[in-house]
């Protein structure tokens, strides 16, 4: 087969899958800011842009996350009440910067942040559970899942020997992150 052949071949392939690959795109994006019209975006290393209502606000979570450097991050609820806004977000990325080939440079920290915001969207109470953590040993299976207006999720931390079991009700803002801490079973060798 010549080169020509083979490059045109590629190009044929690759056009094909284009259009699915760009609908997976498209879907995820829009799935994501739809059910509250919210936007997130990293800024920077450790802050965050979250568009809503065609209005962007700059969140600093210096002190609510774990991460290095805003890898990921996105909005799970948004909720009104009292004459507050309460924001509830999952926010991920590398361990350490810059990432290498020693412990935990390619390790990932995830924390699910709460944030009570005032009307100019200054932060007036803030709680963060990490979920996943390199440093700490601590993971959760499945992370956080968001079924109807509430958000759960069991982290196990095996250095404090605690399963932390996390919810959060959107319908209840004012509450935060519930945590019910339960020893994790010892095992008999």
């Amino acid at each position: 087969m010549t080169r020509a052949k083979a490059a045109t071949l590629l190009l044929m392939m690759l056009s094909a899958c284009l259009p699915s690959f760009a609908g997976a795109t498209q879907r995820g994006a829009s799935s994501r800011a739809a059910p509250d019209k919210v936007s997130v975006r990293a800024k920077g290393r450790r802050s965050v842009v979250v568009t809503e209502r065609g209005r962007a606000h700059t969140l600093d979570l210096t002190k609510h996350i774990d991460a290095a450097r805003i890898e990921d991050a996105s909005a799970l609820f948004l909720t009104r009440a009292g004459g507050f806004t309460y924001l509830l977000l999952d926010v991920c990325g590398p361990s350490k910067e810059p990432q290498d080939a020693r412990h935990c440079g390619a390790g990932t920290e995830c924390n699910v942040v709460w944030l009570k915001l005032d009307s100019e969207w200054r932060v007036r109470d803030a709680r963060n559970e990490r979920y996943e953590s390199c440093w700490a040993p601590i993971t959760s299976d499945e992370g956080p899942k968001v079924q109807g207006r509430r958000l759960t999720f069991t982290v196990e931390n095996f250095r404090e020997e605690v399963r932390r079991e996390v919810t959060y009700d959107a319908d209840n803002p004012g509450a935060g992150l519930a945590v019910k801490r339960t020893p994790i079973p010892k095992t008999d060798p």
